[in-house]
This record gives structure tokens, C-alpha cells and sequence, in this order.
């Protein structure tokens, strides 16, 4: 101890040096401990396979797990049950951290709506109309010629009986029916051959 205090009196510039790297070591060790406490580490769950699970079934296991569950997108697909899990993120088997969400990717128990942006009639052709519907994603699309002045312009669109227009909003499973013009026929004229009649003639005799 003497030979502490010493060199402390003979050496203040190196001792005060050494205590402040002391100092230094211990506010480290102390950050390094709490940041193990706030980031759990070493608390870590493996994420279970939770697809084809539906929503409650998998909320379930991954709280069994110390996970918590997130919807982070949904898709329509009338081939799977409404609410079932057909994607998740982190995917089965990672090693997380305990208390982490898991994203996951549901079906909708309704089919995504679409609005109509652009006119569907008009000075449109039956191309542009079909191109952008199926842009949108809507893929059943029905055409019915009318007679029309203009060929294969669309002269008219609509979902069931509703007409659609600008700012219509439809189902992405919806059957659309698009009236795409023919062109006009002309009216043949008809015209009666009367060659085969002949005039009666009468003969005068005296």
C-alpha cells in the first residue's frame, strides 16, 4: 500500500493516467452487461413452421415459442382456406431472439378490391382495354360485339349489370364484359325483278 501512495506522489501524471483507464474498463464492463440485459442475449427461440397453419394455430405456437405474431400482407386465393399462413419471415428453423415477431403472410377472407383509373370506352381500343384490365389483375374478361361506326373501339364496359367508369371499384376476381364495336352493316338494297311479268295484251277485231 505504501509503495502504492509512493509512486502515486512521485508519478502523479502515469498514475492519474492508469486510474483513468481503470475507470474506463469498468463503465465498459458495465455497458457490455446491461446492453447482454436489453438485447436478452443468450434468450434466443427457434422459429417453428408455422405454414398452412391457420392465423390462430400459428399464433398459438409461436407463443409457445416466446414469438409473437405480425400480419405483414394478405393474398386472395379461393384454392386455400381464408386465413391460413402460406408465408413467414423469418422462416421456420432461424434462430432468433425471444419476444421477436414473426411476419407473416395471410389469405383474405375477401377478394382484393381494384379501382378504375383510365376510361374503359370511348376513344379506347379493345387492346388498350384488355391490356390494362389484366394490368390491374383482372383476367376474366368477357367481349360482346354491338354494332357500332367504330371497329373494334370499346364502346361500353361493365361488371354483372353496373356499368364501370373512372373511379369504379370492382373485385380482382370480378368478370368484366366489354362491348367492343363490329362496324355498321349496310342495308342491302332489294330490288324485285318484275321481267317475268308481262303486260296483258288485248287484240281488237272488227
Amino acid at each position: 500500500m505504501n509503495a502504492i501512495k509512493t509512486f502515486w506522489s512521485k508519478h502523479p501524471i502515469i498514475s492519474n493516467i492508469i486510474l483513468i483507464f481503470l475507470v474506463g474498463a469498468i463503465l465498459l464492463w458495465i455497458v457490455l452487461f446491461a446492453l447482454d440485459i436489453w438485447t436478452m442475449h443468450g434468450s434466443t427461440a427457434i422459429v417453428p413452421q408455422i405454414k398452412h397453419k391457420t392465423y390462430a394455430e400459428a399464433a398459438s405456437t409461436l407463443q409457445a415459442n416466446d414469438l409473437s405474431i405480425e400480419i405483414s400482407d394478405s393474398i386472395y386465393d379461393r384454392n386455400i382456406a381464408p386465413g391460413t399462413v402460406v408465408e413467414s419471415w423469418p422462416k421456420a428453423g432461424a434462430v432468433v431472439k425471444k419476444g421477436r415477431q414473426v411476419y407473416v403472410t395471410v389469405t383474405a377472407f375477401s377478394p382484393k378490391q381494384v379501382t378504375i383509373s383510365m376510361p374503359l370506352s370511348g376513344n379506347v381500343s379493345s387492346r388498350q382495354a384488355m391490356s390494362y384490365l389484366r394490368g390491374i389483375g383482372i383476367s376474366d374478361i368477357r367481349v360482346e360485339t354491338v354494332p357500332s361506326e367504330y371497329v373494334d373501339l370499346v364502346v361500353g364496359a361493365r361488371y354483372g349489370d353496373t356499368p364501370l367508369s373512372v373511379g369504379s371499384v370492382i373485385p380482382v376476381t370480378s368478370t368484366v364484359t366489354l362491348q367492343i364495336g363490329c362496324g355498321i352493316e349496310s342495308p342491302s338494297d332489294s330490288v324485285e325483278d318484275d321481267s317475268d311479268e308481262t303486260p296483258e295484251s288485248f287484240m281488237i277485231t272488227d
